[in-house]
């Protein structure tokens, strides 16, 4: 037991956390788990609702559109009003996405529920600031936020499967609304947090620390992460809403497999989160994301021609760790960002990421809809240019 709390110690960042950070890792454990019973089978549901391949692009996109103006509104509001309350606010709309998708007939009326799970990110970067300014220790910046969203990740591990065998039981739609029930519930644990208000903690430390010609420096460093986050999403977004119908109606896995596959890979993001977290803050963030995009390399070039469901398992592992990306661009750019303007700039990478997420499922589904195999060889066709990049251009 004594070895196992040192390897946990070692692996976890627990001596920098708080009593808040516990509590929005454990509403990200909730919300999770609610949401991963259903979105990593979601573009299956589509589908039934009789939509192709370019129409099923076509609502990521709207949800994704959504999702990149979301984030710059809140960063403003994080920089201005309690934390506390814009978290609240931001997670509310998240309850009634599932819920409206429960009661939609066609794909359509999938739009305003995809428009109020778009509008929920008005809540992440008051998550991340919060995280960021309450870390104890300021050099474990990113193994703090990485293990805040590996938590996320945690109930994903076993939620799909979960949601896939359920919706074999009670039915999509049931799924669904028990997805809205714990979205409520992980809101709710946000009433639990102390107040941050960062007007009057943060403003003074401001105008003792950075000068305009240094803010400037950290502003160019700031754009350039963000918008190599931003070409990063655009080609990994061309596959992305497409994994699991090529799953299904490619490699021919059934639903339950498919769901396995989707907690597999978010086994992935989970334990990779938090080596790659330690890994950026012991060296460098570059190298850390540098093999994120190795791993979406690993995992998706292969998966053009394995058919073997162990095989398939490990390459969805490999495929979570390509996801940690977002977290060390969020935790570097957190890092640098001046106390008062903290929500507005963590929001910068996560709207331009998610403004190139918008754009990619158009191209996705025409790709798709010509061939599966090439829509998969262009996302990942740009990583050997994007890895060197990262390593030789993103300065720390």
């Amino acid at each position: 037991m004594s070895t196992l709390r040192q390897v946990l110690t070692h692996a976890v960042p627990f001596d920098a956390f708080t009593r808040d950070i516990a509590l929005i890792c454990l509403s990200n454990l909730i919300g999770a788990f609610g949401e991963g019973l259903y979105f990593w089978v979601f573009p299956l549901y589509i589908r039934t609702l009789q939509a192709d391949y370019v129409q099923l692009g076509f609502v990521f996109s709207a949800l994704y559109g959504v999702s990149a103006v979301a984030p710059l509104l809140g960063g403003i509001l994080a920089d201005r009003y309690d934390r506390k309350k814009v978290l609240i606010i931001g997670w509310a709309p998240w309850v009634f996405s599932a819920l409206i998708y429960s009661f939609a007939e066609n794909w359509v009326q999938l739009i305003p529920g995809a428009a109020c799970w778009g509008f929920s990110m008005i809540g992440v970067p008051a998550m991340s600031a919060y995280v960021l300014t309450a870390t104890k220790d300021k050099k474990k910046l990113a193994s703090v936020l990485s293990f805040v969203f590996s938590a996320y990740s945690v109930s994903y591990i076993v939620a799909p499967a979960t949601g896939a065998y359920l919706a074999t039981v009670i039915g999509m739609r049931w799924v669904l609304r028990l997805s809205s029930l714990l979205a409520g519930v992980s809101t709710i644990v946000f009433f639990l947090l102390r107040s941050q208000h960062p007007l009057k903690n943060e403003v003074e430390m401001q105008q003792r620390s950075v000068s305009v010609t240094e803010e400037k420096g950290l502003w160019r460093k700031m754009l350039l992460w963000s918008s190599f986050f931003a070409i990063v999403s655009f080609f990994m977004g061309i596959a992305r809403p497409y994994m699991t119908t090529f799953l299904n109606e490619e490699i021919k896995l059934n639903e339950f497999y498919v769901g396995l596959f989707g907690s597999v890979n978010f086994a992935g993001i989970t334990l990779m989160g938090i080596v790659l977290g330690r890994l950026g803050d012991r060296w460098r963030k570059s190298v850390a994301i540098s093999l994120c995009l190795f791993l979406y390399i690993a995992a998706i070039a292969p998966l053009i021609f394995v058919r073997e469901t162990s095989r398939l398992m490990f390459l969805a592992f490999l495929y979570g760790g390509s996801g940690v990306s977002g977290a060390l661009v969020s935790s570097y750019v957190g890092s640098i960002s001046p106390e008062n303007k903290r929500g507005r700039w963590v929001s910068f990478p996560l709207s331009f990421s998610l403004l190139a997420a918008f754009a990619a499922p158009f191209l996705g589904g025409y790709l798709y809809t010509i061939s599966p195999y090439i829509a998969f060889m262009v996302s990942f066709g740009a990583m050997p240019i994007l890895i060197p990049f990262a390593l030789t251009k993103l300065k720390e």
